[in-house]
């Protein structure tokens, strides 16, 4: 386990990029770091840092922590604030986080608020205290415990339970919605572009005779 800094600091800034090639770095409530991080195992930040963190297996955000700038990672739980994007495979946003910029995922939960571009490929689940504010939400399944107002996909399944509220454009392929979930706004089907018209089914050119 590493630290940066000592126990009797107050603040730290580096302008250089912090490496790390043990399992786990913790950057501290008092620390504050201007740079860019990368580390092989898990990142839990509990400070302040103004710059990219980039780590292989995790990162975390603490309730005191504030992350001005993008992060990438397998896992990634926010519980603090973040101004930047998120690359993750499994990306959960607590309750206390606060997330805004685009969010690009695997599997998404968010409990907390998210003001950006949500993407995930495979679930994105909305959990009783989460708000999402998005230009536009795109998943295969969407489940909504919470509210999400503006531009939503779900090219397999949007389900809205109990208390659980959508506001804006839905386009979806099948949707499920829970006596007292609501929607607000308009619904489209959903069409994936098809990929298999070949070039001599879109010539509709006759052929020319010899």
């Amino acid at each position: 386990m590493a630290f940066f800094g000592s126990s009797n600091s107050t603040e730290e800034t580096s302008t250089h990029n912090v490496s790390t090639g043990i399992n786990a770095t913790i950057i501290t409530q008092c620390i504050a770091i201007t740079g860019n991080i990368k580390g092989c195992g898990t990142v839990h930040i509990d400070g302040t840092v103004d710059g990219d963190i980039e780590a292989e297996e995790g990162i975390v955000l603490g309730t005191s922590a504030k992350v001005n700038g993008n992060i990438t990672s397998k896992s990634i739980t926010i519980s603090g604030e973040l101004t930047g994007r998120i690359f993750g495979e499994k990306v959960e946003i607590t309750e206390s986080g606060r997330v805004t910029n685009d969010i690009h995922a695997t599997e998404l939960l968010v409990d907390g608020k998210v003001d950006g571009f949500v993407q995930a490929t495979e679930k994105i689940t909305v959990d009783k205290n989460g708000e999402v504010l998005s230009e536009k939400m795109e998943s295969k399944f969407i489940i909504v415990h919470g509210e999400i107002e503006g531009n939503v996909t779900a090219t397999e399944l949007l389900e809205i339970n109990q208390n659980g509220k959508v506001k804006g454009e839905m386009t979806v392929k099948k949707i499920k919605v829970d006596e007292g979930g609501m929607m607000l706004g308009s619904m489209l089907t959903y069409q994936p572009q098809s990929t298999s018209a070949s070039a001599a089914e879109l010539d509709t050119t006759p052929p020319t005779q010899p």
